[in-house]
């Protein structure tokens, strides 16, 4: 398989099987991200056509130097905004980190603490759970996270910071 800069390099040169491989390898990490903020399977898949159809309409001015996921992610950041707005959803500012255990009791106690915590998530404003989502699912730094939303480093940490405590508040008052 090709890799992200002879990708990218291919859909510039208008390759369709490029635009293809581009597509495989970012539409499930942007689906998941969307319908995490979102919490709908049709709208998240909007969204996330949407995300596409606008990177490679706007792929010539993608710059090179810069991460491919990161300008895309903006893209779907927007997207998502956007359509949040349209629904008139309360869209505020965030903070920072979740935790996160093996045989059959183990597997249990895991997985019922994961629904605990996917529970505590859909408490948190929509950029709160994005910004959770960016910095535990995406592995995104402060930088990069500040890039797609738009806003501070000093910010986003801050915003974590809060999001993870609320987070563990939720957690542990539903235990």
């Amino acid at each position: 398989m090709e890799n992200e800069a002879d990708l990218i390099s291919g859909a510039l040169a208008g390759e369709e099987e490029a635009y293809r491989g581009l597509l495989d390898l970012y539409k499930g990490r942007v689906f998941s991200f969307v319908y995490r903020i979102v919490r709908n399977y049709d709208d998240a898949e909007d969204i996330t056509f949407g995300t596409f159809v606008r990177c490679f309409k706007a792929l010539s001015s993608f710059d090179p130097t810069k991460s491919f996921s990161t300008w895309l992610f903006s893209i779907a950041h927007n997207l998502t905004v956007d359509f949040l707005r349209k629904k008139k959803q309360e869209y505020e500012l965030l903070d920072e980190r979740l935790p996160g255990g093996d045989d059959l009791v183990q597997e249990y106690e895991k997985n019922e603490q994961l629904g605990r915590i996917e529970g505590a998530l859909l408490k948190l404003a929509p950029i709160d759970r994005e910004i959770v989502i960016f910095f535990y699912r995406e592995e995104k730094s402060y930088k990069e996270i500040g890039e797609i939303l738009n806003i501070p480093v000093t910010t986003i940490k801050t915003r974590l910071h809060r999001a993870r405590k609320k987070l563990r508040d939720l957690v542990r008052e539903k235990e």
